[in-house]
């Protein structure tokens, strides 16, 4: 695939820093960062069956073979779909992971239900502008968390309550509107959810609490634990959480988006594959904390007749 846009993920910074070091045990070094990309069908390997062909118009992910910060990538057939021709190249490449990963989220644990309590932690981030819409689109009725900067934004997305942290505690807001939730989506990493969830309700971990930690048992239990060691004698449930790549799932997002259901926030715009290393650099100290908004993006149109022009 000819590269056209590609978009930064937590999953990223984690990949090239390889931290915690569980992460080169699992998957590896990986030569060139970068997951999610969208793009231009440049060559389909021979032997390959599939329903892509060179000209097509497509976004995907690398997922952790990682590669997509480069000019060309090359990745499984399943890994792709087509891009609706009303979403942008940026939109595309803003769409698998963080897109993937808040439609699953929603989907893990209890399910959501037309009037449901649906509380989104990190609700400005990639993950949760994406988590906020769908959850409406649901039927929820739905509270995000952000800071003061972005309540503005979260509201425009459909969010019936913000929670500005900055000014109040999720759990003083949540005393003062007498509120409880059916499903909690932390796109941040803390602890403490279950005393805000109802009786059966999901608190569903995007993050982990301190994203670097070396223990990375000792956080996976203290989320399944938190408050109490005896959680699972709780109706409530907590659930670690991990992305799959489906391509039923993007193409299922592409359309919400083509059809103007669904609109991926763009927050850092920037052009040419020269800004990637900056994009990284200044994604390293606020990745997986919730102080991004929306997604980060850049678009390397252009870059290809450059190359052409060198040679």
């Amino acid at each position: 695939v000819r590269i056209v846009a590609v978009s930064v993920n937590a999953g990223d910074h984690h990949m090239l820093t390889g931290r915690p070091f569980l992460i080169r045990v699992a998957v590896g070094r990986r030569a060139i960062p970068g997951m999610d990309f969208s793009g231009v069908v440049h060559a389909v390997g021979s032997g390959v069956e599939c329903n892509f062909s060179e000209g097509d118009e497509v976004f995907g992910t690398a997922d952790t073979k990682c590669g997509a910060f480069a000019e060309y990538i090359s990745v499984p057939a399943t890994n792709l779909v087509r891009k609706p021709e009303k979403v942008t190249w940026e939109e595309a490449a803003a769409l698998p992971t963080a897109g993937m990963t808040a439609l699953q989220s929603l989907r893990t644990g209890r399910p959501v239900e037309t009037g449901g309590r649906v509380l989104i932690n990190g609700a400005s981030s990639g993950v949760g502008t994406f988590a906020v819409q769908l959850a409406k689109l649901m039927g929820a009725n739905v509270t995000g968390v952000c800071s003061t900067a972005n309540v503005a934004m979260v509201r425009s997305l459909g969010a019936d309550a913000v929670v500005d942290y900055k000014k109040e505690s999720v759990e003083q807001a949540a005393a003062a509107a007498g509120e409880r939730y059916d499903k909690i989506i932390d796109a941040v990493g803390r602890l403490g959810w279950h005393r805000l969830l109802k009786p059966k309700g999901s608190h569903v971990a995007v993050a982990l609490p301190n994203p670097e930690s070396e223990c990375v048992p000792c956080s996976l239990c203290a989320i399944a634990c938190s408050p109490w060691c005896c959680c699972c004698l709780s109706s409530s449930k907590s659930h670690m959480f991990m992305q799959e790549v489906r391509a039923a799932d993007m193409d299922e997002l592409a359309k919400m988006v083509a059809d103007g259901q669904l609109r991926p926030v763009l927050g850092l715009r920037l052009v040419g594959i020269s800004e990637v290393p900056d994009a990284l650099a200044g994604h390293s100290e606020t990745l997986g904390q919730g102080h991004r908004t929306g997604k980060t993006v850049v678009s390397l149109r252009g870059v290809h007749s450059e190359s052409m022009e060198r040679e």
